[in-house]
């Protein structure tokens, strides 16, 4: 066997060898600059204390996985929402205490008067429809809508790779893809309210700083 067929069987393996790898690659969002928060406790800072921010979901919730100013982002498709505008207009109470030495308590999300998130179906015709959810301000103002696609719109909402998952389909198994929206950057433009993050690695908690934009 002379060199050139050597070369090519080796590049032939290889290549087959990388198809597997880079799957698993993906599955694990390698390529990806964000990360979802399936591995940290998400908090809420209130005067400095981290606090529990249940039932915000960390595996719904992502951020960038470096930077100084790193954004956050929460599953567009998926009720948690409303609370992310609870903390930011600081409708709820604090709860002191509980077993975990890391969190100073946790956040009761008082009753609202305020719907911040509306679903609602807008049929094409008499069996097909497109989901439109459709984010307000305090005021009742629209600030932000998305057709419920399960995929980025190129604006505000990314898709992003849920590490270490994937799901079967009708193409086979993939990995686990989903629209997050850009809190941070819907927040800041809309709402006037920076959320700012603090990762600590040590103890797997992120903790949301919620504060009225500088003005610039």
């Amino acid at each position: 066997m002379n060199k050139r067929i050597k070369w090519s069987v080796f590049l032939l393996v290889f290549a087959m060898l990388c198809i597997p790898a880079y799957f698993i690659m993906q599955t694990y969002g390698v390529f990806q600059k964000e990360k979802v928060l399936s591995g940290y406790a998400v908090a809420v800072d209130v005067e400095g204390k981290s606090y529990q921010t249940w039932p915000l979901i960390n595996g719904y919730t992502a951020m960038d996985k470096r930077g100084d100013d790193r954004q956050l982002y929460y599953r567009i498709d998926t009720s948690g929402l409303q609370y992310l505008f609870q903390l930011a207009y600081k409708e709820y109470e604090v709860q002191p205490g509980g077993d975990n030495p890391y969190l100073a308590g946790q956040i009761d999300y008082s009753q609202s008067d305020h719907v911040y998130v509306q679903s609602e179906n807008k049929y094409t015709n008499a069996n097909d429809f497109v989901t439109v959810i459709t984010l307000l301000d305090r005021e009742g103002k629209i600030i932000y809508t998305y057709e419920q696609t399960g995929k980025g719109d190129d604006k505000l909402v990314k898709s992003i790779i849920h590490q270490g998952m994937s799901r079967s389909s009708n193409r086979g198994t993939e990995a686990a893809r989903d629209p997050y929206l850009n809190i941070t950057a819907l927040f800041r433009e809309k709402l006037g309210i920076d959320a700012k993050l603090t990762v600590d690695d040590e103890h797997k908690v992120v903790t949301i700083r919620m504060n009225k934009a500088e003005v610039k």
